[in-house]
């Protein structure tokens, strides 16, 4: 009786991330941290404490109910030798402590940190969720990207953090095959799982989808996402001028923030479209403003993924995106959008006039990608498809162990079960 009371513990999930921007990377992150189901999860958050321009998810890590947060503030996203290795340390006396069941470790950094900490502390199920690579085409990493001998150092980082994993998480099958021709793990080691979002409620996306019918006659367009080079929003500006000598009241609405707005504002005010682009920094209220606009439009260089493109989808909006990594499985050319070549100021014009002129198949395009989400990139999905993945490798853990191994595992990781650092420890 005993040993089936302690085989029916909870399993223990501890997931490492070096940040909480409001970034992509993150909100995955937090999504599964929020929704796994809390019966049969016990969960923790490591995160470091470095914010950005972007905004930061704290005030939401704080929201969630029944989880522990540890804060490592050595954990940061830049390379820094010292902070890395204490960091390091860090975790691994936390791992050795607390003996979770399984670490899941999140986007490069804290992966190579993680993943090696979780090894060397001989936790047996460990989860690296990348997000994407520092050398796929089109990535420009600041203080990475054009540096050969950092990528190469990196690689070597990257290779080790995929040698310590059990399984790698890739967003698409692009996105798997990708590193496997770079050699940076085997085919076998991959599970694909789409990143996902929530879906906008029936009511609110019909109203969204009649919003085409009483459309004015200029269009209004919105991106969404950092302010950085590989985002490529300097072509959609150029794009913009070239729309301009069509629907001379074409309206832009940048949304997010970073490093290039300065420049970006520069770029509108020498353009003449300075009238034309509002820029609204970082907001809460997405959707809101994604019922209000036309056309979604994403003009990445490299985009692993691309969560946004889901929320536009998710409001019954066509989108338009850079034909890059994997944004064409999410985005279906033709149906639930267009798809152009990046850096193409000219291509990414002709699709907004395309779309701009053809109401009819921009609401057909925006009520597919509804659908298509709804299908394929739901909260729910993902998370399924998570629990499922940590379901199999624990199990195949436990069967692979001798008995006895199993059960002083299990007593170990029963013993050590007491309470984590909480949120008010952070403060």
């Amino acid at each position: 009786m005993a040993t089936n009371s302690l085989i029916h513990k909870r399993t223990k999930v501890v997931h490492v991330i070096t940040r909480l921007i409001k970034g992509g990377a993150q909100k995955i992150c937090l999504d599964i941290v929020e929704k796994l189901p809390k019966d049969k999860y016990e969960v923790c958050l490591v995160s470091g404490v470095s914010t950005g321009q972007e905004g930061s998810f704290w005030s939401r890590v704080r929201l969630i109910k029944d989880i522990h947060l540890e804060v490592i503030p050595e954990l940061t996203r830049e390379v820094s030798p010292i902070k890395d290795f204490l960091s390091l340390v860090k975790l691994y006396h936390f791992f050795r402590l607390r003996h979770p069941d399984i670490v899941h470790c999140h986007t490069s950094k804290a992966g190579f940190v993680g993943c090696l900490a979780a090894k060397l502390a001989g936790v047996k199920v460990i989860i690296y969720l990348p997000q994407g690579h520092l050398f796929a085409e089109g990535a420009r990493i600041p203080g990475v990207s054009g540096n050969i001998l950092r990528l190469k150092l990196f690689y070597y980082l990257r290779k080790l953090a995929s040698a310590c994993a059990t399984k790698i998480i890739a967003l698409n099958y692009a996105d798997k095959d990708e590193q496997v021709k770079l050699k940076l793990a085997p085919a076998g080691k991959y599970e694909v799982i789409y990143n996902a979002v929530e879906i906008a409620s029936p009511a609110l996306s019909e109203k969204e989808r009649g919003r085409n019918d009483k459309s004015a006659g200029f269009p209004v367009l919105a991106t969404i996402g950092r302010l950085v080079p590989e985002k490529g929003q300097s072509y959609l500006m150029e794009a913009v001028k070239l729309v301009k000598t069509k629907y001379p009241d074409v309206s832009l609405l940048v949304i997010g923030d970073g490093p290039l707005r300065d420049n970006l504002e520069t770029q509108a005010d020498k353009s003449g479209i300075k009238n034309s682009v509002k820029f609204l920094g970082v907001r809460d209220d997405l959707y809101s403003i994604l019922s209000c606009i036309d056309i979604f439009v994403l003009p990445s260089l490299y985009e692993a993924f691309g969560i946004v493109l889901l929320e536009a989808m998710a409001s019954a909006k066509p989108v338009i995106a850079s034909r890059v990594n994997g944004i064409p499985e999410v985005v279906v050319d033709g149906k639930t959008g267009l798809l152009v070549p990046p850096a193409n100021p000219s291509a990414l014009s002709d699709a907004i006039i395309k779309l701009a002129a053809d109401k009819t198949l921009a609401q057909k395009m925006g009520a597919a990608g509804y659908e298509r989400v709804k299908d394929l990139f739901t909260i729910e999905q993902m998370i399924g498809k998570i629990d499922n993945l940590y379901g199999r490798l624990v199990n195949r853990r436990d069967h692979a162990m001798p008995d006895s191994h199993a059960t002083s595992y299990r007593h170990g990781v029963t013993a050590s079960r007491g309470t984590w650092r909480g949120a008010e420890d952070t403060e």
